[in-house]
């Protein structure tokens, strides 16, 4: 978003950022947050609803079968927990992406089977093709003339775009669960000047990947190849493909898709040091995908508990749906889908009537640009592109947000509003056991959210060994720690309890032209 825009729309909500006058002390139900616990700790439904939407419907891919399956699974499940009003909410979107079979092979010198996987939105093969891996480093070339020597050798090349990559011993295990002096750190208000964001640009003279690509494609070369920078034991991190970071390849009008892999770093430098000692590689691959294109709509879950004196404002709490397909999407975000419908569940069960409807959004094409929240945003609170306020724009006292993966919840950011802190204190009072025990001043806010300067809060989570795979092919079930996730659904949903009950919206502060 421009400066120009967000300072519009900073000069208009200084007008509602008008702070309510706050009581000395904020309530804080104990019996209900006692009441939450125990039925999250001892009738909690957390991971079966994490096999259904990891073992039988993962990857959940934008507008893929296995997504629209698992949205209406999940809207149908709503329904069992006696949300009626539980629907699937359309929203504009391109083309979708199925990976339905992929195999890769190396033939000669050895043979070795390979751990790759396509690209989102990779092209496909034509059937099964066998090539000779060339070694032609992206990184290496600065201007049309270093392609030259290139030209006519790369017919039916499996292309491999970057150097080896070290994999050095590990040492230390990659979960970090947080001590109480690392947290105080974070937590510490700092002082003097925020430093300032920096426009980092591409040298305009250097050549472009799209203009690489393009080269690579006009030569005949079968597909491209790439690590995933980490080199970590055969997992493998897969992003979209796509020329620049300003191409969108599910967008109708992207260029026409090329076939591109991610492939195991041990793998891929074993051929790279092969092909140093002067010794022909061949690759055989088949790759076959599918573009859901039928239609232009993917979908949101949405579901309600209706409110009572306060009926007309709304708490919002969710993750997202959508996944890397690269694995079954279970700490990225699963975790975050089955905790906030996990939250719903036990509101039920408990008959809490909420005094704020409490509103459930479990979010689609979350991973291409956060797709699913901003249209609910745009539908119901503010267009950032038409500068639209929507009716429920004044009446949205927060979002709280799940979406780190399946480490327990350890604090949350007020994000520079001071007079949350004294609101989120107390209500943490009950929480200290569960771990949730520290206030950041700054940290992730909810870009949808922040966008037009409505509260959208993420929570602090321990990074576990689960969460060190995100958009990984070992994204998996087994990455989830249940004693986490049913903390976790204690922790969001107290917030989201308190949020709903109190006397005043949560108050808001005007976002910062950027």
């Amino acid at each position: 978003m421009s400066t120009v825009v967000r300072a519009s729309l900073g000069v208009v909500l200084l007008g509602v950022a008008a702070l309510p006058a706050m009581s000395a002390q904020e309530p804080v139900h104990w019996d209900v947050v006692d009441a939450i616990m125990q039925e999250a700790f001892e009738h909690s439904d957390l991971m079966e609803n994490a096999s259904w939407l990891t073992d039988v419907f993962g990857p959940r891919n934008a507008k893929s079968p296995s997504y629209i399956s698992a949205a209406e699974w999940a809207r149908d499940r709503l329904i069992q927990y006696g949300l009626p009003n539980a629907a699937l909410e359309p929203y504009e979107f391109g083309s979708g992406y199925v990976n339905e079979y992929i195999s890769v092979h190396m033939m000669t010198p050895q043979y070795m089977p390979i751990i790759a996987y396509p690209a989102t939105w990779s092209a496909g093969t034509d059937g099964r093709v066998v090539g000779t891996a060339v070694y032609l480093d992206f990184g290496s070339i600065e201007s049309e003339a270093d392609l030259e020597r290139y030209r006519g050798k790369l017919h039916d090349a499996i292309v491999l775009t970057h150097p080896a990559q070290q994999l050095p011993t590990q040492f230390t295990p990659r979960s970090t669960i947080f001590t109480d002096a690392q947290l105080d750190e974070m937590a510490r208000i700092p002082i003097g000047p925020t430093p300032e964001r920096r426009n980092r640009r591409r040298d305009s003279g250097r050549l472009g990947r799209r203009q690489i690509i393009d080269f690579v494609v006009s030569e005949g070369a079968l597909a491209i190849v790439r690590t995933d920078g980490r080199g970590d034991y055969g997992t493998v991190t897969v992003s979209n493909t796509g020329y620049t970071l300003e191409t969108r390849p599910w967008e109708p009008d992207a260029p026409p898709p090329h076939t591109e892999l991610f492939m195991a770093a041990e793998h891929y430098n074993r051929i790279l040091r092969i092909l140093e000692k002067g010794i022909a590689v061949e690759v055989e691959l088949d790759l076959r995908v599918r573009f859901t294109d039928e239609d232009t709509l993917d979908y949101n879950v949405v579901a309600e508990i209706p409110g009572t004196d306060l009926a007309d404002e709304l708490v919002l709490l969710g993750g997202h749906l959508q996944a890397n397909p690269a694995g079954t999407g279970a700490t990225d975000d699963a975790a975050g889908v089955v905790v906030s419908m996990e939250v719903m569940r036990i509101f039920q069960e408990l008959g809490i009537q909420p005094r704020r409807t409490v509103r459930v959004g479990l979010w689609g094409g979350h991973e291409m640009g956060v797709f699913g929240n901003r249209a609910h945003v745009a539908a119901n609170f503010a267009d950032v592109k038409t500068r639209q306020y929507k009716a429920d724009y004044d009446n949205l006292s927060a979002y709280f947000n799940v979406d780190h993966g399946s480490g327990r919840i350890r604090g949350v950011s007020i994000m520079g509003n001071e007079v949350i802190r004294s609101i989120f204190s107390q209500w943490m009072k009950p929480l200290g056991g569960l771990g949730m025990s520290h206030l950041f001043t700054t940290g992730m806010q909810h870009e949808a959210y922040e966008e037009v300067g409505l509260p959208g809060y993420y929570f602090v989570q321990d990074d576990l060994d689960g969460d060190a795979h995100t958009h990984s092919n070992m994204d998996v079930y087994d990455r989830l720690v249940e004693e986490h996730l049913m903390a976790n659904t204690v922790i969001l949903a107290t917030f989201v309890y308190h949020a709903a009950m109190r006397d005043e919206k949560l108050p808001r502060v005007a976002p910062r032209p950027w």
